[in-house]
């Protein structure tokens, strides 16, 4: 599986996002998804986000649980910094670093007004690079959207929510996910109650990949789910459930927490 989607409860932290009026004490919101393969727990992740004035700041943590670990072991923590426009979060410093079996990899991205300024990964890319990679061109990276907050819609009425595509940029990879309209489905978790919008969409990457990727061909074509719920009044919609298909099972992640004062 493409690492973007291996770890896409980090590009959850959408759901904690939201704007503190101006003079008043600094928003503190808190979200937990748990996450399952074929209905078995297999990980968690939990988003902290702090508003103050026009600042916000988001941090995460993802860990393998139950039988995941007993075959690998995994735990990786991400955060982003920005400051909020209008209707829009605009990140300034995205940070992602995780351990997969005593392998480790990070990444350090730098934007300015959704414009790519710098990225730093590590371990450094491959030189020369495999005959099969599609490398990441500047042009690609004029406007894009970190995996943190970039799931943060603000889209005036819930039917126009699904109606764009998310230029997402890790650092490594960069792909399109186009959304389409699919209804919606009933939500009850803490922290919300009621209908979610879900949106359909498909992995469309762009560059910074192998075109032998198994994962890759594996996704192509493949349905994949988010369910955005209303984050309080403030208009802003955030995943509340996700679902992708994998070769063994669909993958579920799924609030447990949305949104809520953190104490």
């Amino acid at each position: 599986m493409p690492r973007v989607l291996a770890l896409l409860p980090l590009l959850l932290a959408a759901a904690l996002s939201t704007v503190a009026p101006a003079g008043a004490e600094p928003l503190r919101l808190r979200t937990n998804y748990t996450i399952s393969l074929i209905g078995l727990p297999v990980g968690r992740a939990e988003f902290r986000t702090r508003i103050d004035g026009q600042r916000y700041d988001v941090s995460g943590t993802l860990s393998s649980a139950g039988l995941a670990e007993l075959v690998s072991s995994t735990r990786g923590t991400s955060s982003v910094s920005g400051r909020v426009r209008g209707d829009r979060l605009l990140a300034e410093r995205y940070k992602l670093a995780y351990t997969s079996d005593g392998k480790s990899w990070s990444s350090d991205l730098r934007l300015r007004s959704g414009r790519v300024s710098g990225v730093d990964v590590a371990p450094p890319a491959r030189t020369p690079a495999p005959a099969d990679f599609i490398p990441v061109k500047p042009a690609e990276l004029a406007a894009v959207v970190d995996p943190l907050s970039g799931l943060m819609i603000k889209p005036g009425k819930p039917e126009d929510l699904c109606r764009r595509t998310l230029p997402v940029f890790d650092g490594w990879t960069r792909l399109d996910l186009p959304l389409s309209p699919a209804g919606t489905k009933p939500v009850r978790t803490e922290g919300f109650a009621g209908d979610a919008v879900v949106c359909s969409t498909t992995v469309r990457p762009v560059s910074g990949y192998r075109t032998s990727s198994n994962g890759l061909k594996f996704l192509r074509g493949k349905r994949i789910e988010l369910w955005f719920a209303p984050v309080r009044d403030t208009g802003i919609y955030a995943p509340v459930r996700v679902r992708i298909p994998t070769e063994v099972g669909p993958l579920t992640l799924s609030a447990s927490r949305f949104a809520a004062p953190d104490a």
